[in-house]
């Protein structure tokens, strides 16, 4: 009687073994990757590279995105480009997005660089003792609202609590770190590191308040680039905001 059928057999069922295997290790590889956490206060960055009063607030940022508790966001604002040099990550919706916190504070103009703390307060963006006072101040402010949240293979499911006011969701795609060669302008000649790029900010919906999930395809967020994204749940569209998510992929 022949062995090969058998021998055939055999390196079939291992070749399925492995590839069960392969796949559950992979998925478990691609759950584990992910990085999804609630912080407690979000500080907002409008800076440019442009702007030569920008690069200690752009280095404070750096400080910031390392406090577990804290999510900071960089926007890029695209105002500054005339004057020599224009910014790789500039776009109109920060400009939009500055403007509107603009109008929301009652302020006469839009400046770099500008931290915006929570949507409720705003302040030099390189004063690290202001940046200090209002962490202590706002600590919280982003937990207003529970939020839980699993993981289905590249998709994240975000549950969302009743709540008595409604808000506007926010997605915010993210780069980590990138560090660019400014080559004109007022910072000519320098190096400097950004930290949680905004690239792309869009209202996902406008929430009632009643509870919901929504869902996020991380894989078209990885397929684009980005290595993280951010949710902000904000009152008004752009007025307090009372939570929000940090996902890393």
């Amino acid at each position: 009687m022949s062995t090969v059928p058998l021998i055939v057999e055999s390196m079939k069922q291992a070749a399925y073994i492995f590839s069960v295997a392969l796949f559950f290790t992979l998925s478990m590889t691609s759950a584990s990757a992910l990085d999804v956490r609630q912080p407690k206060t979000v500080i907002e960055l409008y800076t440019s590279q442009g702007c030569s009063s920008c690069p200690p607030a752009d280095k404070l940022m750096g400080e910031i995105v390392q406090k577990p508790d804290v999510l900071g966001l960089s926007f890029a604002v695209t105002y500054w480009d005339y004057i020599g040099w224009k910014d790789t990550f500039a776009n109109s919706e920060n400009d939009a997005r500055q403007t509107r916190y603009r109008d929301q504070f009652g302020a006469r103009y839009v400046y770099t660089p500008q931290m915006v703390v929570a949507g409720a307060d705003h302040f030099v963006g390189s004063n690290a003792h202001e940046l200090e006072q209002n962490l202590l101040a706002f600590k919280g402010h982003a937990e207003q609202i529970k939020l839980t949240w699993r993981i289905d293979g590249n998709r994240l499911f975000i549950n969302l609590p009743d709540h008595l006011n409604g808000a506007t969701i926010w997605q915010v795609d993210i780069d980590h770190k990138q560090e660019v060669q400014i080559g004109r302008g007022e910072n000519t000649g320098k190096s400097i590191t950004y930290h949680n790029i905004a690239r792309r900010t869009q209202p996902l919906e406008n929430w009632d308040g009643q509870h919901k999930t929504i869902e996020l395809d991380l894989a078209a967020l990885m397929n684009e680039g980005r290595d993280g994204c951010a949710i902000l749940i904000q009152e008004r569209g752009f007025g307090p905001i009372i939570a929000a998510l940090e996902i890393d992929l």
